[in-house]
């Protein structure tokens, strides 16, 4: 038998494999990097769990739940194949040929962007081992003890024939030392790779294509004895004639996945299958794993994380970076379950703190959006249910009650789910208010009785006396209530009106009510003039009687004069001929025996006063204006 130093596939396996798979990889990818220890210390007893948990999730989920992603971070125009994702940190480590030989690499894991990001996303991958001259780590696996390892590796001096051969070593502080061959019968003449040692350190699985096996390539199990040495390589009973490799056995001892490449069913190239053991040497038939992670390319090295809800693997598919490359298959996380919380409250009286009698109007909407959203419930109460964390808007008004309302920071967790937050109206008041004044005589203040009365109810009258000085008044008055207010002063017109106070939806509704009166029995009159004229026109002569005798008999009674112009002309001039007009109509009122202290003003605005701007003729006047009586 040749000499085996060359790395390649070929002088390795000659005419064993059918398919144009990466020369190196077969041969020296390293098995998967589990953890397990190698007479360091005794192994932890491992934690209960349900059998490649993380594996069935995948496996099956439903199609539209998987996410696959090639782990381009890491990735090389090498061949990058068999990882370890540590369950302390999250950090990676996988072989790869990027430098010429297999050397293995590690990288960090990063954290996600956000809660939204599942990818996986890793530092700057660098070397971690390295062995000297041509020398190549094929394979490495660790116990769960995070110190016993087992190493494929190829080209060493005290390997048999300068071969591929088996190795223990330890994974003490971040390092890979202590390689020892352990020697046959594991080791032999032949290839042997692709180590996996079990969790508990109590199997180690292998490949090799020995003497005496059933094909090219066929996977092997050895149990550790209770004196701690490995017992004799037993060849696996799903073995064929084809090729069987890369082994990786789960948690529970009993799941082994693997790759082969002459086993029915198969997609193309090398598939991924899994097996179960029945028995001590009694496995049920391979089930190929299907698309969620084969391909009609070969896919290798199928490796599930301790704390991952992933499975990854190598495979040579189309649009990789180079030969092989990493990928990660996993679950995406449904989105988390919605979480509710109920936002409740009474609507109460502010002063009694009791439930309103009259039924609210209530407006609930979300505060960022003004979404509006309905009540649940009827009366002077809210109930709203509103996802966990949002902020609400709840206003509320009812008649006579001053509207309010509250913006509720709903909880952030269902640890309270239902907050209660009652909301208070105030009772609203009204008043109306205003002033007596006389409207003849530019509005000036009046003393005087008002009344207010109720127009149903059945309630009593009330009066107030106006300000002197300024003729004001007020009343407080309920809402929804119509009222009659009227005064009566000697020598002037009586008034009389309703007012209808609303609904209040304020602390003070304030009603304003002006009163103007005007003077009795006596009218004034307007005579008009001839263009650029101030004397009075026989026909406007007619208009004046009547208002001499009404005055004459109303010894009280004060009016004034006032003259006015069209808008030709200067001011200067329409200012003098309207106060000659005014003057004219004043002594023909003294002519007529008119008491000349009744006079209270005569004067004249020019054209400032139009009636009509389109209309001259309305314009030319004089008016007389009753505006009040003398006490």
């Amino acid at each position: 038998m040749a000499e085996r130093t060359s790395i390649t596939l070929d002088a390795f396996w000659p005419n064993l494999v059918p398919v144009p798979i990466a020369r190196i990889l077969l041969l020296l990818v390293p098995a998967f990097l589990t953890l397990a220890s190698f007479g360091v210390r005794p192994l932890a007893a491992q934690p209960a769990s349900v059998p490649d948990s993380s594996a069935n999730k995948v496996l099956n989920a439903a199609k539209g739940d998987v996410r696959f992603e090639n782990l381009k971070d890491l990735n090389s125009l090498g061949d990058d194949a068999t990882m370890f994702v540590s369950p302390a940190d999250g950090s990676i480590y996988f072989t790869s040929s990027r430098s010429g030989k297999q050397v293995l690499y590690s990288a960090k894991r990063l954290a996600p962007t956000d809660d939204k990001d599942h990818s996986a996303h890793w530092g700057a991958p660098s070397v971690f081992a390295e062995l000297p001259d041509k020398q190549n780590i094929s394979s490495l696996s660790i116990a769960g003890d995070g110190v016993t390892a087992v190493v494929g590796i190829c080209n060493r001096p005290d390997a048999i024939l300068q071969s591929c051969d088996i190795y223990q070593g330890q994974f003490i502080n971040g390092k890979l030392d202590n390689l020892t061959p352990l020697g046959a019968p594991i080791n032999s003449e032949w290839w042997e790779g692709q180590p996996c040692i079990s969790q508990d350190g109590q199997l180690l699985f292998f490949a090799s294509d020995r003497k005496g096996g059933r094909g090219g390539i066929d996977i092997y199990m050895c149990s550790k004895s209770v004196d701690g040495k490995w017992g004799a390589p037993v060849n696996l009973s799903f073995n064929t004639g084809g090729n069987e490799l890369s082994p990786f056995i789960a948690s529970d001892n009993q799941t082994l996945y693997f790759a082969a490449n002459g086993l029915s069913g198969g997609m193309g190239g090398y598939d991924i299958y899994v097996t179960h053991r029945q028995g001590e040497n009694e496995w049920t038939e391979p089930k190929n794993l299907g698309p969620a992670v084969n391909s009609k390319n070969n896919d290798l090295f199928f490796y599930v994380p301790q704390n991952d809800n992933s499975v990854y693997f190598s495979s040579d598919r189309p649009g990789g970076n180079g030969g092989y490359d990493l990928y990660r298959v996993f679950v995406q996380p449904p989105p988390p379950k919605p979480i509710y919380v109920t936002l409740t409250g009474r609507i109460l009286d502010a002063e009694t703190n009791q439930p309103i009698t009259s039924r609210p109007e209530i407006g609930i909407s979300f505060s960022n959006n003004s979404q509006a959203l309905s009540n649940d419930v009827t009366g002077p109460a809210y109930s709203v249910k509103v996802l966990a964390g949002s902020l609400v808007h709840v206003s509320a008004g009812a008649e006579n009650y001053v509207s309010n309302s509250l913006e509720i920071q709903a909880p952030s967790t269902d640890a309270q789910p239902v907050m209660t937050q009652d909301i208070t109206l105030a009772p609203s008041h009204a008043r109306i208010f205003g002033h007596v004044t006389n409207s003849y005589e530019k509005n000036a203040p009046m003393k005087a009785t008002v009344v207010l009365e109720q127009l149903a109810g059945g309630a009593p009258p009330v009066s107030v006396q106006t300000d002197p000085a300024t003729g004001a008044f007020s009343f407080n008055v309920n809402p929804l209530i119509s009222y009659r207010i009227s005064t009566n002063v000697p020598d002037f017109e009586p008034f009389e009106d309703k007012i209808d106070v609303p609904a209040a939806r304020e602390k003070l509704i304030s009603i304003q009510k002006e009163i103007r009166l005007t003077p009795v029995a006596v009218q004034g009159f307007v005579i008009y003039f001839d263009v650029d004229k101030s004397d009075i026109k026989p026909e406007e002569l007619a208009k004046i009687p009547r208002f001499i005798e009404q005055v004459k008999v109303n010894p009280s009674v004060r009016f004034e004069i006032n003259g006015h112009t069209d808008s030709t002309g200067s001011i200067a001039y329409n200012q003098a001929l309207s106060e000659r007009r005014a003057k004219s109509v004043e002594d023909y009122l003294l002519g007529q025996l008119v008491p000349r202290e009744q006079i209270a003003v005569v004067q004249g605005y020019g054209k400032s006063h139009q009636l009509d701007p389109n209309d001259l003729a309305k314009n030319r006047r004089v008016e007389v204006r009753i505006v009040g009586r003398k006490d």
